[in-house]
């Protein structure tokens, strides 16, 4: 099969974020007086979308602080969302590449519109990936299909053409749900054993793989 497309996530799976959204999430818990979470704790909270993850820092007896923390967090990361996020090795180039045989690039994320925006034209420019889709009020996270069936459809490419990479439970859930062949990526913010539980057909542990796929 000749893979025509690839949809990406973004944090985990092209660049690791973790620091900077923890960083964001622990200055925003400070403000409001609630204890800091570490970087492993993080990271299993990431994934489901912002406001998931703030409901999660939390914990259960804060939860009525939820829509502080999601608003104090937006304004934060905004700003400081580039300070210390970094490419995963390799997938630079690889993505280059990829562009360069023809094939058709998205992000598809769960974080706000406006961070993975700048985030992914930051490290890999204007013109690589096309559309860039993150969370917004129009339209319905991952897992939920829907909005990968739109860029199959603004891409005019069948589900069996295109590929789903990312390191998450949603991720793997979406693709499937999609008719697409997940790609669990070892190096994201999950490990292969989620990754397989949730669906991934195949796990791979270096992005130069995703040519091996294509």
């Amino acid at each position: 099969m000749a893979y025509r497309g690839i949809i990406f996530d973004l944090d985990g799976t092209l660049v690791d974020t973790l620091d900077d959204l923890t960083a964001a999430m622990n200055a925003s818990l400070e403000k409001l007086g609630c204890p800091q979470r570490n970087p492993d704790e993080c990271r299993q909270m990431i994934g489901h979308g912002l406001r998931m993850f703030a409901a999660r820092a939390l914990g259960p007896d804060r939860q009525e602080l939820t829509d502080e923390l999601v608003t104090t967090m937006v304004a934060y990361y905004q700003e400081h969302c580039l300070g210390r996020t970094r490419v995963y090795e390799g997938l630079d180039l690889v993505v280059e590449v990829l562009k360069d045989r023809g094939v058709r690039l998205a992000v598809l994320t769960n974080k706000n519109q406006s961070p993975a925006q700048k985030i992914t034209q930051h490290y890999f420019g204007a013109d690589l990936f096309d559309p860039i889709v993150g969370a917004g009020s129009d339209r319905t996270p991952k897992p939920d299909p829907e909005t990968t069936l739109k860029i199959l459809s603004q891409w005019s490419l069948t589900a069996e053409e295109v590929l789903f990479v990312g390191d998450s439970e949603p991720d793997m859930q979406t693709a499937k749900a999609a008719g697409l062949k997940a790609i669990g990526c070892e190096w994201g913010f999950r490990s292969p054993e989620v990754l397989t539980e949730a669906g991934a057909d195949i796990l791979i542990s270096h992005p130069q793989q995703i040519m091996d796929l294509i």
